[in-house]
C-alpha cells in the first residue's frame, strides 16, 4: 500500500503562504500552501469576502491538488478555516495540528472564544479601524524573535482580511482522527495560558511546547519541523493498519 500522506498548510489572518517556504524545503512530504481568498480582492472590498469564501478556496485547492490523504496543518485564526473544511473531507483526513490557535466550539466564532474584556473589545475595534494592525503592533505581536529581513517581509506583506473571518459563528464536525496542539511558549499574540485552554477545545490528543514566538515556522522551523515529522509519521503508521 503507498502510504504517502500530504499536507495542508493554512496560515493565520495577514499573512502570506510563503512563511511555510523554509519548513516545507525540509520537508519529505507533498505539501499544499493554501491561500485566502483576500488577497484577489482589494483592501477596499475585502469585506465582501465570506467565511464560506474562505473554507470553499481552501476546498478547491485541496480538490485540485489530487492528495487522497492528508493531515492539516492549522496556524492562529487559520484553524477556525481549518476546522470548518475538516468536515468536508472527513475520510482524507489524517491528522489536524492547530499551531498557537484559537479553537472556538462549534457554533461559537473566533471572538467568542477569547476571554474576556477581549471578547468584547475585539468587534467594536475591528468595526472601528479594520483588521490590519499598525505596523508598530504587527512587529511587536508577530515579530520580536525574527531576523530584521523576515520582520521586514511579515510587516511588508501584511494585508487585510475580512472581519467576517473573525466574526463568523462557525459550525463543524471535527472527524475522530489524531489532533496535535502546538504551543508557543513566548507568543505575543495568542498568550501561553489561553493556548493551553484551546489545546483543551480542540480535544488535543498531544500537546508539545516550542520556544517561539507567533511564527515559529519562521524562528524556529527546524523545531517545528521535527515535531510535525513525528506526527505525520505517526498518522502514516496508523494508516498502514486501517
Amino acid at each position: 500500500m503507498d502510504n504517502s500522506i500530504g499536507i495542508v498548510f493554512i496560515n493565520g489572518a495577514g499573512l502570506s503562504p510563503s512563511i511555510w517556504d523554509d519548513l516545507i524545503n525540509e520537508f519529505p512530504f507533498a505539501c499544499l500552501t493554501t491561500e485566502f481568498p483576500s488577497k484577489t480582492v482589494d483592501a477596499k472590498s475585502v469585506h465582501t469576502v465570506s467565511f464560506d469564501d474562505y473554507v470553499q478556496a481552501a476546498a478547491a485547492q485541496i480538490n485540485q491538488w489530487h492528495i487522497n490523504r492528508f493531515v492539516i496543518v492549522a496556524h492562529s485564526i487559520g484553524a477556525c478555516v481549518g476546522l470548518a473544511l475538516a468536515s468536508q473531507f472527513k475520510t482524507e483526513l489524517m491528522g489536524f495540528v492547530a499551531i498557537a490557535s484559537v479553537i472556538p466550539q462549534s457554533g461559537k466564532s473566533f471572538t467568542n472564544a477569547l476571554p474576556a474584556p477581549e471578547k468584547f473589545i475585539m468587534p467594536i475595534v475591528l468595526r472601528l479601524f479594520g483588521t490590519k494592525p499598525p505596523q508598530k503592533s504587527i512587529a511587536n505581536e508577530l515579530c520580536h524573535d525574527l531576523t530584521p529581513n523576515q520582520a521586514s517581509n511579515v510587516i511588508n506583506g501584511f494585508r487585510p482580511e475580512s472581519k467576517a473571518l473573525y466574526l463568523t459563528k462557525i459550525e463543524y464536525n471535527l472527524p475522530e482522527t489524531n489532533r496535535l496542539y502546538i504551543k508557543l511558549s513566548d507568543d505575543r499574540s495568542i498568550p501561553p495560558a489561553l493556548q493551553g485552554q484551546m489545546a483543551l477545545n480542540l480535544k488535543a490528543h498531544q500537546v508539545q511546547t516550542i520556544n517561539s514566538g507567533h511564527l515559529p515556522m519562521l524562528s524556529q522551523a527546524k523545531a517545528l519541523g521535527e515535531v510535525l515529522s513525528a506526527f505525520i509519521n505517526q498518522a502514516k503508521v496508523k494508516d498502514m493498519y486501517r
